[in-house]
Order: C-alpha cells, then structure tokens, then sequence
C-alpha cells in the first residue's frame, strides 16, 4: 500500500513541529497578556472592597491539582465579602485541601468521583440547588492541560479575566446585573470555529436536542470551560438525564468524551432559553433565542 506524506514519519515529524509552532505561539500571546494585565492593575487607583448585596454572588472551582487551590483562592479573595466558595475534588485531592481549608467560613468541600473531569462535578453541585439562589456565580477549575506547551499561562490568563483584579470582577458584576445576560467569559477563549468541533459534533447534536427548549447545535463555547453565569441560564443543562456514572472514566483522553461534548453545550443552552452570552467588558458573543420571559411562559403553560 502507497505510504502518503500525512501517514509517513515526516508527516507525523511535519504535524508535531507545526502543533509546537502554534502552542509556542499561543504561549507568547498569553505572556504578553498576563503582562498587560499586570500593568494595568500597577497603574490603576486603589479601590475599596467591591461591595454587592448579601447572597448575590457564589463561586464553585473544582480542584484537581492541590497545589493550585492558592490561584483559586486568590480570585475568591477577590469576590464581595461572604461569598460562598464550592470546591469539589476527588477523594485523595480532597483529604489534602481539607486542613488548608477547614479555617474558611464560606467554603464548602464536594468529594467527588474522578469522572467527567470538572463537568461532571459542576453538574452534581448545579442541579443540587445550591446555586441557584445567586444571580452571578463564577466556574474555574486547576486547568493544567499537560498535552498543551502553554496549558498554565491559559489557565492563568483565565483567572486573571475573570477575577484577577478588583477592577475586572466589579465590572463583571455590574455586566450580569443586566437580567438578559445569561453567561459571561473571556472573549479570547470563546471557539466558533468549525475545527473546535474535533470528534464531538454527533453527540452535541444529541445533547441540544435533549435540552429543554431544544439549543441550535452551533459551535460557540467557552474553551476551558470557566466563566461567569446565571444558574437559571443552565437549568436545562442541569435537567439533562446524566450523572456521573454516564461520564468515561479518567484515562488522559483530550476530546471525544461527554465532558468534551458538554462543554460545548453550556452557551447554546442559555441562548435557548433567553439569555445572551457576552464578553466581559459586555459585548455579545452570542445573543439570545428569544427572551428568558417568553422561556418562563412557556414553562408555567406546560
């Protein structure tokens, strides 16, 4: 059988050097951001605590490398006054964070299976109810991404945009004070390019379909899944039939899980039942199906 370039040593040579060409690069724009950022908040005039009404605000992180619960609890330090902080981990993760954490008065410790990666944690807590009181609530997670050359400069690019400085975090919350607004994220993260669908295309189409109202099975998804949101925008993600039982269990895998496929459903739900998603200084990234009104209505018909 004809060998071809693709299938050959120096087509797989060829591949790898262009993937390390492109984290290499991706690398240095995040260092030049981080840069900016960290200018920005030199230059910038001291504000007081950011001040939020009592019970309006929650964060959830889900904690899978131990040594990074100091990032997470940097951005909570950053949040109103109280907010609860939901950290869920697995077992052995878990009995290390717990002296670490046993002196913080809002948090609260989730074991979990090591299933779905931060999906299927997310998931358990959402559906708990015990979100839902909160108009704003922030999702992070020790993204380290080993196969990725710049998977620590992402994720800490990620924290910074969403609660690195008061700044950043007041302005966000002013954002999703406006009620259509269902999601905010990191604009540079936000995929809608047909390739972000790698092998997961067949199954988002399942999962939008299952969602209830129904979502356009569009590509347009926070990639690393962490942003701002409004609980009610994901009620129909949280209604879906799925535990943590459905998700593969953990082998390295870098696309092609449930996990994988839910993370592209998260923007697609909440345009589906009303809200927008935007950027964090408030443009839309994906503006909404109708309005989360007309969704209400119909749900008090049914």
């Amino acid at each position: 059988m004809r060998t071809t370039l693709k299938d050959s040593r120096l087509g797989r040579v060829i591949r790898r050097m262009g993937r390390q060409t492109l984290s290499a690069t991706k690398a240095t724009g995040l260092r030049l951001f981080l840069a900016r950022e960290e200018r920005r908040a030199r230059m910038a005039v001291p504000v007081p605590n950011i001040q939020a009404a009592a019970g309006t605000t929650a964060m959830i992180a889900h904690v899978f490398y131990a040594d990074l619960l100091d990032e997470i609890l940097a951005c909570h330090a950053l949040l109103p006054a109280g907010t609860p902080l939901h950290l869920t981990a697995p077992a052995p993760v878990a009995a290390a964070l717990v002296p670490r954490i046993g002196a913080l008065p809002h948090a609260v410790l989730h074991t979990v299976e090591n299933r779905g990666r931060d999906i299927a944690p997310f998931l358990t807590v959402l559906r708990s109810g015990m979100l839902d009181a909160y108009p704003a609530v922030l999702k992070l997670h020790t993204k380290r991404s080993p196969h990725l050359g710049h998977g620590d400069l992402l994720r800490r690019a990620l924290f910074s945009s969403l609660a690195g400085y008061p700044e950043s975090v007041g302005r966000i919350l002013r954002i999703i004070e406006d009620p259509s607004v269902g999601m905010v994220g990191w604009r540079q993260v936000f995929m809608t390019s047909q390739r972000h669908w790698y092998t997961n295309r067949s199954r988002v189409e399942s999962l939008a379909m299952a969602l209830d109202p129904p979502a356009k099975p569009r590509l347009a998804f926070f990639g690393g899944s962490m942003f701002w949101f409004r609980p009610d925008a994901l009620r129909s993600i949280a209604a879906l039939d799925i535990g943590p039982e459905d998700f593969e269990p953990e082998a390295g895998q870098i696309d092609g899980t449930l996990h994988h496929a839910l993370e592209r459903c998260f923007a697609i739900s909440a345009a589906a039942r009303g809200y927008s998603v935007v950027d964090t200084k408030g443009a839309v990234l994906l503006a909404a199906a109708t309005s989360p009104g007309a969704v209400k209505k119909r749900a008090s018909r049914a």
